[in-house]
């Protein structure tokens, strides 16, 4: 019995040595993982976005990256789905940075998207091209332009149209930024015309590291008899 006391105390020391021994070893094993992929994650020159917008079109989900593989020579490969309802839509573009520096920074960004309405199994239902973003910043100046067109006549789809977004926010300090939005949308063809022009203001709260709370309200210029006029939109950006 004493034999497989000893026995049994002298296994469990050399296991308690072994398992304490091991502890640095796991440690540096996983830090150097660790450090590996936040290495791979540098070289792959990658940058993410989330989005979500609610609006007059409902609850929207966008998840978009930028892609700048040193071939492209300072360029950018930029992707996003956008998510409304059953209608989904891919698009892709190239960045383009015309001014990158400390004071100021402009940048462009054209992209063409497809779209799908998956309630129905018929394929792609609308173009959304051409599309070009403007991005400026000088100083405590940020501006934002969005050109968007939609074809969806040549799926049934709905009638086109041209769409235009343009802010521009003024800096108050490092969590607020405040400043006018003008979204103008035009039909196009026979019956076409401007069917939407929402005026109004904008602020930008930074909510944490990384993350942006937008509330943009606005008044509707071509509103119904019956309509207020009044609309707007919220929106949580988170980058990384």
């Amino acid at each position: 019995m004493k034999t497989h006391t000893v026995w049994f105390v002298r296994l469990l020391v050399m296991v308690s040595i072994f398992a304490i021994g091991s502890v640095p070893m796991v440690y540096a094993d996983a830090h150097e993982m660790g450090e590996e992929e936040m290495a791979e994650e540098e070289a792959s020159g990658a940058s993410g976005w989330f989005r979500t917008d609610t609006d007059s079109l409902g609850t929207q989900i966008w998840v978009g990256a930028s892609h700048a593989p040193d071939f492209l020579g300072g360029l950018s490969f930029d992707t996003d789905i956008y998510v409304v309802g059953t209608f989904g839509e891919l698009d892709f573009g190239l960045g383009i940075p015309v001014v990158d520096s400390d004071s100021l920074s402009l940048s462009f960004l054209p992209m063409v998207g497809i779209g799908f309405d998956y309630a129905a199994a018929d394929g792609p239902s609308s173009l959304i091209a051409p599309q070009l973003f403007t991005y400026l910043t000088a100083g405590s100046i940020y501006f934002e332009s969005w050109i968007q067109g939609f074809f969806n006549s040549p799926f049934d789809y709905g009638d086109d149209s041209i769409y235009t977004r343009d802010f521009i926010l003024y800096s108050l300090n490092d969590t607020i930024a405040i400043g006018p939005q003008v979204e103008v949308t035009t039909g196009l063809g026979d019956e076409g015309g401007l069917s939407s022009m929402v005026v109004g203001g904008r602020a930008n709260v930074g909510y944490g590291e990384n993350n942006t709370l937008g509330v943009f309200v606005g008044f509707e210029t071509q509103k119904g008899d019956e309509e207020t006029g009044l609309t707007g939109r919220m929106t949580f950006v988170r980058t990384w």
